[in-house]
């Protein structure tokens, strides 16, 4: 066997040369701190510009974080960087009044917020020199509003006048579920001549307060969630009215019922019934709305005792029904529900400040007992969950159109 053999002495030379190339490698290259800078780029619906500085950018890999503002051009300069991928974002809320600024848009909301992120960025010497873009869009906060009513009444299969099957229904314009426990709905004074005009809640009461007849309650004992594009419908009577007319709804899915104490419309024992928290008319416990109108109704929120606010005879009076003062500043969605006589829409009886509603909407008949539902226009618009944003511009003469086919749950493309 031929045994082969090393010769030690030529091998010296190799490991020198081995060790000397190692030495000319610099590992520092791969932990030495470089520099970035992320360049914001504002929504597209900012079409009057705004304010770039004073943003934060974040730069976020593992437990390491840094952030940095950015100047007048919207650009945040980052220094002393580990190289590394980083996730980069930035996110700032924007007030109605600063969203309506920017925007030149009138829908009613609660503000917005503008964010913008990148995941996996490498950042390391070799792009020391790039700006990096970030981009932004624009998140609408929008609350629930009041999308349909129902109140026309329609004639059953008898030919005579069914108002059983009136209802109330809200929308979710908000990109994230509500939880609408211990949510209140208030129906407006709908008296023939109003128990206050406007100039006499503004002469009165400087436009702090609408009058309320009748005010229900969500119920508080557990959480009523509802999804983006989600409903609420609230009836006096949760059953299938098909049955009963050729142009009712099936409310057997009905989310709550008001019930009605006197036992003159049939309710349904499985549906949650709404709180009865105060009514002008003790004769009266389920909604009273009026099936020609008027039928002004408001959403709202509030931690006090409903029950203790102030009670009101008409302007001028000292005795008779007593109105419940609502204070305007706790009113998310207001909608001006006027009667449409032979004469005319009765635009002089508003009783819901032009604050809250600038206009009405109201059904083509003079009487009622047509089907009709007014309900809310579809504004074209795509929630971030691809749910449809509605019409809401604080104006119901231009948000509201009526229809007597579409249900419940429905609105239009």
């Amino acid at each position: 066997m031929k045994m082969i053999t090393y010769n030690h002495a030529a091998l010296l030379p190799l490991a020198a040369l081995l060790l000397v190339l190692a030495s000319c490698v610099d590992y520092g290259d791969a932990t030495r701190p470089v520099s970035a800078k992320v360049q914001l780029t504002l929504p597209v619906e900012f079409v009057n510009g705004a304010d770039l500085s004073g943003h934060t950018v974040t730069l976020t890999s593992g437990s390491r974080t840094l952030s940095a503002v950015t100047d007048a051009s919207g650009v945040a300069a980052f220094s002393g960087i580990v190289p590394d991928v980083y996730d980069l974002s930035a996110s700032w809320n924007l007030t109605p009044e600063q969203y309506a600024a920017l925007t030149g848009d009138d829908v009613v909301n609660e503000g917005a917020v503008v964010s913008g992120s990148i995941s996996n960025q490498l950042i390391s010497e070799a792009g020391a020199g790039d700006i990096l873009t970030l981009a932004t869009r624009l998140s609408i906060n929008r609350s629930l509003v009041i999308g349909k009513l129902y109140y026309a009444g329609s004639k059953d299969n008898n030919n005579k006048n069914y108002l059983a099957g009136r209802y109330v229904e809200l929308y979710n314009q908000s990109d994230a579920p509500v939880n609408v426990a211990g949510l209140y709905l208030g129906l407006l004074d709908s008296g023939s001549t109003p128990a206050y005009s406007l100039a006499n809640l503004h002469d009165l009461y400087a436009d702090t307060v609408v009058m309320a007849k009748q005010i229900f309650r969500i119920p508080a004992d557990r959480e009523y969630w509802v999804e983006p594009g989600g409903t609420v419908v609230i009836t006096n009577s949760a059953i299938d009215h098909t049955v009963n007319g050729p142009m009712e709804k099936n409310l057997l899915q009905a989310d709550f019922e008001c019930k009605d104490q006197q036992g003159r419309t049939q309710n349904n024992p499985a549906t949650p019934a709404m709180e009865l928290v105060y009514t002008a008319f003790s004769g009266i416990s389920n909604m009273n709305l009026i099936q020609g109108g008027p039928c002004s109704v408001v959403i709202f929120r509030t931690d006090a005792d409903v029950t203790a606010w102030q009670k009101v005879y008409a302007y001028g009076k000292t005795k008779g029904t007593q109105w419940l003062m609502l204070p305007v500043r706790h009113i998310i969605d207001g909608v001006e529900v006027l009667a449409n006589k032979r004469t005319g829409v009765e635009v002089g009886k508003k009783v819901l400040l032009h604050t809250v509603d600038a206009g009405y909407t109201n059904i083509e008949a003079t009487s009622g007992y047509t089907g009709e539902v007014v309900y809310r226009k579809s504004s074209g618009r795509r929630g971030s969950n691809g749910h449809g944003i509605l019409k809401d511009t604080n104006n119901s003469s231009d948000d509201f159109k009526t229809s007597t086919t579409i249900g419940i749950r429905e609105y239009d493309e």
